[in-house]
């Protein structure tokens, strides 16, 4: 039996790296072709390739996952193996384990990717790459998130906030602190929110402000129930500092979270960012078992190179299709984070277990 094991474990990872390579070869000529035909500095068209992979690649296992279980077991069937192999009493639950058991390292890597290099490639990315003011935003590389808060930089004054309202355009827990030409403190004002106004201020909401901290006498210090100031940021530019979010790893993201759901702030977008990496990790496994259906019909005439690669495509297209409209939904407020995270590779997990249960039954 170790000797059939190693088998299946031999021909599923041997096909799993030809579908990596393969996918990776494509997807590189394709995105090294565009950078390069917008006219490009060869080193930046390298650096925003190489920044962009961890993404790619977050779609790229998946389908690997897919590819390595059809083709082996194609492979397995086409040399009559597989039916020698369960003809030895090799159960289905033992098939199902291995190939279980291979997947799992690659939910492993899919969860590393996703949650702790992906950021780290954004994080360079806004550090490294100047675009336009257009493209990413005029604060790109002078925001930075540090306590639980968004932080920016302008040449009068540092604010600081921790949630922006994008639907109603409004800032929560807002800090500003201005300083002077000689970089000295100057003013402090603290609002429990914000409003933005038609003609480009903002409406503070129970305001405390410091005022006179670069002078020898005593800060002065004044509260006020509404307020209005006018800064530089308009709403679009505080949600491009959500970008920031993605340089945030797994664990980090997760205490940023947690605090803003402690002041009652609806963070479903921020949640469904989060439970979106384990999600992608677990459709590796997923998508490993998919293909075994094809088990409980072990002739080798039953399966050919056009059936699979036409299955390929639908069962990609079908599942990318759905869970991106999920999401969609799940952003927009509709349904719930872990629902519109869950719901669709939940359905198709649930498909490979019938599907599972039922034969199983029929083949005792």
């Amino acid at each position: 039996m170790q000797i059939i094991s190693r088998l299946i474990i031999k021909e599923w990872f041997k096909t799993l790296f030809g579908a990596v390579t393969v996918l990776f070869l494509l997807i590189s000529t394709a995105d090294l072709i565009n950078g390069f035909l917008q006219g490009k500095e060869l080193s930046r068209v390298f650096l925003e390739y190489a920044l962009k992979m961890p993404e790619l690649m977050g779609k790229m296992f998946p389908i690997s996952c897919l590819i390595a279980s059809l083709f082996s077991l194609n492979r397995l069937k086409s040399h009559s193996e597989l039916i020698s192999i369960l003809a030895s009493g090799f159960s289905y639950f033992k098939f199902y384990l291995i190939i279980s058991s291979c997947a799992i390292l690659m939910v492993a890597t899919q969860f590393i990717n996703l949650g702790f290099i992906e950021p780290y490639a954004n994080k360079v990315k806004r550090l490294e790459i100047r675009k336009s003011k257009v493209s990413e935003g005029k604060y790109l590389t002078r925001s930075s998130i540090e306590g639980g808060r968004f932080w920016y930089k302008t040449d009068q004054y540092f604010t600081s906030f921790a949630f922006f309202d994008k639907k109603n355009n409004r800032i929560k827990d807002l800090q500003i602190y201005f300083f002077s030409s000689n970089s000295k403190a100057t003013k402090i004002i603290k609002a429990d929110s914000a409003k933005f106004l038609k003609g480009g201020s903002w409406k503070l909401e129970n305001a405390n402000i410091i005022t006179h901290l670069d002078d020898e006498n005593f800060p002065q210090v004044e509260t006020h129930k509404d307020f209005n100031i006018k800064i530089s940021e308009a709403p679009e530019d505080l949600g491009e500092f959500e970008a920031d979010l993605t340089t945030l790893n797994f664990f980090k993201l997760y205490q940023f979270i947690s605090k803003l759901q402690k002041s009652a702030i609806n963070v479903t977008e921020y949640e469904i960012m989060l439970l979106n990496k384990v999600s992608l990790s677990f459709v590796c496994l997923i998508f490993s078992l998919l293909p075994l259906t094809g088990l409980f019909n072990p002739n080798r005439r039953s399966s050919s190179f056009g059936k699979i690669a036409v299955q390929t495509l639908l069962v990609s297209f079908l599942f990318w299709g759905s869970y991106s409209s999920s999401l969609a939904l799940g952003n927009e407020g509709k349904i719930p984070a872990l629902l519109a995270t869950a719901g669709i590779p939940g359905l198709f997990l649930s498909f490979v277990l019938f599907h599972y249960f039922k034969n199983r039954k029929l083949s005792i």
